[in-house]
């Protein structure tokens, strides 16, 4: 019971403060931490609450309780226990609720997955029919009058350019664009997004999941971004994007591609480019442990919880007076 209670209250913290925190954070200045932070965190409410709801179980179900003397033997001191009428109820909800989560990740992260790649198998499918390989470049050249360019994860990944981008792109634009895309199978971007996508499908009304999802897939952009500065300059992939950001511009859903889409947030990929101040190793190094007390937390209050039930109950006064009689009978 009381592991439940700090669990549960972990996860909802989560869920208020998180989003708040995350808008504080210099997202933009640390992309790669951001996004293994966005992970962490999602995967740190996940199992805070499924935990909360076994412990529920554990505790006030008299089948489960009585896996062990001392669990049974705590349990029986909590105000509502398995004796009660309200007890069993609330065990049952916790650990169907549990077992509803557990299922409900594994169908999501399953039929995310699963949807992602037979979409792209078909995409490249139709691209064989419709595009040129250009060998020199190693892409798939797709005649058409808007400048785009995208890549399709898998084994290997393939980079998609329109014959219009790669008429209008200069030689340095062209790398820069190019050194995007390669930075995104690279990095196995697509896992992350999809990821993301997955856990927000879970419980799609927690604003949390929700943010985590949008700043995964905008953040993998940066990061591809900076990779492709290192690659061309800041200047190409500027003029790049303004290149790719004049037509339609934009990949597939289920496709990364460089071109900027039409919201106002994506002047941001544009103006962090150009020099800021940077991060140090203190902030990294803050980023670095609050990704770790993330991971450890739900884990370690669980661990503690579970130790002071078996190891740490108090004596139970019925009990203790049930053994000072039976001794004393005895002895008589």
């Amino acid at each position: 019971m009381i592991a439940a209670l700090i669990l549960g209250s972990y996860a909802l913290l989560l869920v208020l403060l998180g989003p708040r925190l995350l808008t504080r954070w210099p997202t933009e200045r640390l992309p790669r931490l951001t996004v293994v932070m966005l992970q962490v965190v999602t995967c740190s409410f996940l199992t805070a609450a499924t935990t909360a709801g076994l412990a529920l179980g554990l505790t006030l179900l008299d089948t489960l309780s009585h896996l062990d003397p001392e669990i049974d033997r705590c349990a029986d001191q909590l105000p509502i226990n398995d004796d009660s009428s309200v007890g069993p109820f609330l065990g049952w909800f916790g650990l169907i609720a549990a077992g509803a989560l557990l299922l409900r990740v594994a169908f999501c992260l399953t039929a995310t997955f699963y949807s992602a790649w037979r979409t792209r198998r078909k995409h490249i499918e139709i691209l064989r029919i419709l595009a040129r390989a250009d060998e020199e470049l190693g892409v798939l050249v797709l005649d058409h009058d808007e400048p785009g360019c995208y890549c399709l994860p898998g084994r290997p990944g393939t980079i998609v350019i329109t014959s219009s981008a790669l008429t209008r792109l200069s030689p340095s634009q062209l790398g820069a664009v190019l050194a995007h895309e390669r930075a995104h199978l690279a990095g196995r971007h697509h896992f992350a997004v999809a990821f993301a996508r997955a856990i927000h499908r879970t419980a799609p009304r927690i604003r949390l999941l929700g943010l985590a999802e949008e700043e995964t897939r905008r953040l993998v952009e940066f990061i591809a971004d900076d990779a492709a500065v290192k690659r061309s300059g800041t200047a190409a992939l500027v003029s790049a994007l303004a290149v790719l950001g004049a037509g339609a511009g934009s990949a597939p859903g289920f496709a990364l591609g460089i071109g900027i889409d039409r919201r106002p947030a994506a002047s941001s990929r544009v103006t962090r480019l150009y020099p800021q101040r940077k991060i140090g190793r203190r902030g990294l190094a803050l980023g670095a442990l609050g990704s770790l007390l993330l991971i450890v937390v739900p884990v370690l209050l669980a661990a503690i919880s579970v130790v002071s039930v078996v190891h740490g109950c108090p004596p139970d006064p019925d009990g203790d007076a049930l053994g000072l009689s039976v001794s004393a009978v005895s002895f008589r």
